[in-house]
C-alpha cells in the first residue's frame, strides 16, 4: 500500500470523502497500520478496496508518510504535505520566471539598441535617395516609422485619399494623435473617403475628433487610389506587391500630378455627413456605381473593391438592383438602367470615374 513516491502537482489525484475520513482517522489514532487496515475500514464503514484506494491517494498527496522500519503510516500536517508536493513545482516555476524576466530584459535591450538606429537609418537613406525620384519600402514597420517622421515634420498641408470604406480601428488609432498634433501646429489636413465610410462607427468617431480640431473631410462614391501627400513634396502610394509596404515619391512632376488628381476629386466630393438624407444620397450613389460596373461586365469582387464594400454587401446590393430593375442578368441590369433612367440622375461628384481604374487601381 506504500505508494508515496513523488507525484507532480499537475498529476495529483483528487481527495474524496473516504480519503478525508481516512486521514482524519489516522490523525486521531496517531497513524494507520498498512498491514492491518481492517480496523480503520470497519470503523469508517468502507470496504478494504475503498480504504486501499484512499490510502494510496493520501500517500500520493504526502498526507501519510511510512514510519521507518514499520508498516505504520504517520499523518503529516497539510502545510508539510503542501511543501512536499508543490515545493519542486514552485521551485521550477521560480526558475522559469527568473529566466523569462532575464530574456525580457535582454529583448528590451536589443529593441532599444536597434530602435536608436532608426534616426541614423532614415537620415542616411534620405541622403542616399536625395536625388532619387522614387523609393520603396516593403517593411510595414519602416513605413509606419517614416510616416510618423514626415507627420512630425509636416508644416503646411497633408492631403489624404483613403479608399476602401471604413478604415481599420488600429490604423485610425495610429493616425488620430499624429493628425491632431499636425492640426494643432496649423497644418491643413484634407481627407477623401468613400461614401461607405459614413456608415463605419470607428471612422465616424475619428472624423468627429479631427473635424472638431479643424480637419476637412469629404466623400465620393469612388476614389482614384490610396495616397498621402505631405507639403506637396513627398507622396506615399501603396506598394503593388508588398501588403503594408509603400512607394515614396519625391519627383516634382509626379507629386504635382498626384496633387492635381487629388484636387479634382476634392472639388467634386461631398462633405462627410451621417444624417438620414446623407445616408440616402450615399446609398443611391453606391447603387448607381454598382449598376454602371455591372453593365461593364465586372465581377463581384472588383465591383465591391471599387465601391468600398465587402463582397457580401455588394452582392446584396446587386440582388436588390436585379429585382428593382426586373433584370434576369447583371449585364441586363446595367443596360436597362442606362437606357431607361430608372435610377435617379447622377449628382455632381457622384462618380469619380465610372469605368476607369483610377490613378492607382486601388
Amino acid at each position: 500500500m506504500d505508494k508515496s513516491a513523488h507525484i507532480g502537482a499537475a498529476d495529483s489525484p483528487v481527495l474524496d470523502e473516504i480519503g478525508v475520513a481516512a486521514y482524519q482517522w489516522a490523525v486521531r489514532n496517531g497513524g494507520l497500520d498498512a498491514a492491518d487496515p481492517d480496523r480503520c475500514a470497519d470503523e469508517l464503514g468502507v470496504t478494504a478496496a475503498e480504504l486501499t484506494a484512499a490510502v494510496d491517494t493520501l500517500n500520493a498527496l504526502h498526507l501519510l508518510t511510512p514510519m521507518a522500519g514499520s508498516s505504520v503510516l504517520l499523518p503529516n500536517g497539510p502545510d508539510a504535505a503542501i511543501a512536499a508536493l508543490l515545493g519542486p513545482t514552485e521551485d521550477e516555476l521560480r526558475r522559469a520566471e527568473t529566466e523569462l524576466s532575464r530574456r525580457r530584459r535582454n529583448t528590451e535591450q536589443v529593441r532599444s539598441a536597434l530602435s536608436a538606429l532608426s534616426a541614423v537609418y532614415f537620415e542616411a537613406r534620405r541622403q542616399r535617395n536625395h536625388d532619387e525620384a522614387v523609393d520603396s519600402l516593403a517593411d510595414k514597420f519602416a513605413v509606419r516609422t517614416l510616416l510618423a517622421e514626415l507627420g512630425a515634420n509636416c508644416r503646411v498641408e497633408l492631403m489624404a485619399c483613403q479608399p476602401g470604406g471604413g478604415r481599420p480601428p488600429a490604423a485610425l488609432a495610429d493616425a488620430l494623435p499624429r493628425d491632431l498634433a499636425m492640426l494643432e501646429r496649423g497644418v491643413r489636413i484634407r481627407s477623401l473617403y468613400q461614401h461607405t465610410a459614413r456608415f463605419h462607427a470607428p471612422t465616424q468617431a475619428y472624423v468627429e475628433a479631427v473635424v472638431e480640431a479643424g480637419s476637412e473631410i469629404r466623400t465620393l462614391v469612388e476614389l482614384p487610389g490610396r495616397m498621402l501627400i505631405f507639403d506637396r513634396q513627398v507622396a506615399f502610394l501603396p506598394h503593388l506587391r508588398q501588403p503594408g509596404g509603400a512607394v515614396i515619391v519625391r519627383e516634382e512632376s509626379i507629386v504635382a500630378h498626384l496633387c492635381q488628381s487629388f484636387e479634382q476629386a476634392w472639388a467634386t466630393a461631398s462633405e462627410y455627413r451621417t444624417g438620414p438624407l446623407a445616408a440616402h444620397e450615399s446609398a443611391e450613389d453606391i447603387k448607381r456605381l454598382i449598376t454602371t460596373l455591372l453593365g461593364a461586365g465586372l465581377k463581384d469582387d472588383v465591383i465591391a473593391k471599387r465601391a468600398g464594400l465587402s463582397v457580401r454587401s455588394c452582392r446584396q446590393h446587386i440582388a436588390e438592383l436585379l429585382e428593382r430593375l426586373g433584370a434576369r442578368s447583371r449585364f441586363q441590369a446595367g443596360v436597362i438602367a442606362a437606357r431607361s433612367g430608372l435610377l435617379p440622375p447622377a449628382r455632381p461628384g457622384a462618380l469619380a470615374a465610372e469605368t476607369g481604374d483610377g490613378v492607382h487601381g486601388r
